[in-house]
């Protein structure tokens, strides 16, 4: 297998108390071939600090410390940055298996794809301070072709599986040819409107078994704090 370069996007705000386990799990990849952006949005606590050292000791990592102008603006300007071939993006707040890169890349070679989907893990908070693991995926393995792609896609429309970007891998040149970016006027979902623009040029999908990330509940994320569905 070839060994193409991928992206990794984080973009933070003020994430200094888990920033760290985030990085160092991207760093600890079985894939190699990476380039690590961190976006730092006009961090007020000791984010910049943390990302300065961590990428002290590795030099795949870049730093980019900006104003704060939002997540989904953010996220456009690591992408104007990126040199990948393929793009992955990741949370702060959360962290990577070892091999969740590697997993997105040989599946997205060996069927010549233009987006691949993990199931992944979502780490809920109790109250004695632990957590509850549960594992979700909604697409069986396989490749899909759009049309039925976009068919398993409609019975679950607003599922995390479809909507967010942390479990997928994206062609760098699909984004480019056809200048998708993030919204940045959207406080949220702007990542499931990405995907949209995203999927009206992709036409082969696949579908792994294989978690590869940690998304980690947040009761302070935006959309547990800033949306009222009334």
């Amino acid at each position: 297998m070839e060994f193409p370069l991928v992206s990794i996007i984080v973009p933070m705000y003020n994430t200094a108390g888990c920033i760290a386990r985030c990085v160092k799990s991207i760093c600890a990849q079985t894939y190699k071939s990476i380039e690590i952006l961190l976006l730092n949005d006009g961090s007020t606590d000791d984010t910049l600090a943390v990302c300065r050292k961590l990428a002290a000791a590795d030099s795949r990592i870049r730093v980019v410390d900006k104003p704060n102008t939002g997540a989904a603006d953010t996220r456009s300007c690591g992408l104007a940055l990126a040199h990948g071939e393929y793009i992955q993006f990741a949370d702060s707040d959360d962290h990577l298996l070892p091999g969740c890169t590697a997993n997105l890349v040989a599946a997205m070679q060996r069927s010549h794809a233009d987006l691949v989907l993990a199931p992944y893990r979502m780490m809920v908070p109790r109250k004695d301070g632990g957590y509850d693991t549960r594992e979700y995926s909604l697409l069986p393995a396989g490749v899909y072709n759009k049309v039925d792609y976009l068919w398993q896609l409609t019975g679950n429309a607003a599922a995390f599986y479809y909507g967010v970007l942390w479990n997928k891998l994206y062609r760098r040149d699909i984004l480019t040819r056809h200048d998708i970016r993030f919204t940045s006027e959207m406080r949220w979902a702007e990542d499931l409107v990405f995907n949209m623009q995203y999927i009206q040029y992709a036409e082969t999908f696949v579908s792994i078994d294989k978690a590869g990330y940690y998304y980690v509940q947040n009761p302070q994320s935006i959309c547990h704090t800033q949306i009222n569905p009334a």
